[in-house]
Formats: C-alpha cells, structure tokens, sequence
C-alpha cells in the first residue's frame, strides 16, 4: 500500500469499516437492552400463589345460602398466619363478586367447609350463571390496607379453580 495524501488509503477497507461496525454494533446493543428493559415493565405482576386449592365443590342450599367445600396447601415457605387481615373465598367469579370469610389457617395443609349467606339485595340470576363457559371460578383474596389509598383492598393469594355452575341440593 502506498500513501496517496487522503486520510486512511493506506488502511485495508476492513480496517476502514471498522467505526462503521463499532457504531452498528453499538446501536444494536442499546436495542437490544432498551426491548428487555420494556418487556419487564410493562408485564403485569405476578400474582401471589400464597395457597393452593383443589376438590373444589359448591352447591346452592337454597336461595339464600351457598355451601362450598375445598381442600387447601399453603405453597412452600409460607408460613402462619398469613399476612392479611382477613382471607376470604370468592366462589362466583367473574360475573358475581361475593365473598365470604374464613376462619384463619392453623394447619399447612387442611380442608374448608364454608356456608354463605346471600344478601336478600344481591341479585344474583341463578338462570345466567348456568352457562358452563362463563361460571365459575373460586379463589381465595387476602385483605390488606393500601397505604396510597388509604383503603383496603383484595390481593388474589391462590390459583382459581373452574367449577360447573352450583346446582341446588336436595
């Protein structure tokens, strides 16, 4: 190679396309951070798998009163009691938002027998809830006070588990 007057004719053409590649590769570096910086914000937390339940049944004593039974683990390394003020059972989800209350956890693993009585106001349509498709999902919500609200609010704490729609007993 000989020197011609202009800036880099001595250079191989590899060598001159190197600030070229460091610049692409650069940029695809910082693309590449900036996605997975992205993709880890604007994914949902996750919720907290607290309690497992299963052998979920429910059934409808009469108009007034649901029965439910389930079989619960708490998830390894939760310990008791939990961390809320009150658990309790959502068994109508997502077209009714009734809860009840359950007795505080004494044991890891145990089963739940729980009797709730509607409100006469509720209005729930037991003909719509008969859709298999969309009834019914049960889970467990932990109560919590939120400090920016100032309000309490419900934390899902187990898995949901589908369930036929309850039929009445008798």
């Amino acid at each position: 190679m000989r020197f011609d007057g202009q800036w880099g004719a001595c250079m191989s053409p590899l060598v001159r396309r190197i600030p070229f590649l460091l610049l692409c590769s650069a940029a695809c570096c910082w693309a590449m951070i900036s996605l997975a910086l992205l993709s880890c914000f604007s994914q949902p937390p996750p919720s907290k798998t607290l309690v497992t339940i299963s052998n979920v049944k429910v059934w409808r004593e009469n108009d007034d009163v649901l029965a439910l039974t389930f079989d619960y683990d708490l998830a390894p390394g939760v310990t008791l009691p939990l961390p809320y003020k009150e658990v309790l059972v959502f068994p109508l989800e997502p077209q009714v938002n009734i809860g009840g209350t359950l007795e505080p956890f004494v044991l890891s693993v145990g089963s739940v027998a729980v009797r709730l009585h509607l409100p006469a106001d509720a209005g729930i349509d037991w003909e719509a809830l008969n859709d298999q498709q969309t009834c019914c999902s049960v889970s467990l919500k932990g109560l919590i006070d939120d400090p920016s609200t100032q309000h309490p609010r419900y934390e899902r704490i187990s898995n949901e588990v589908r369930i036929p729609p309850p039929q009445r007993s008798g």
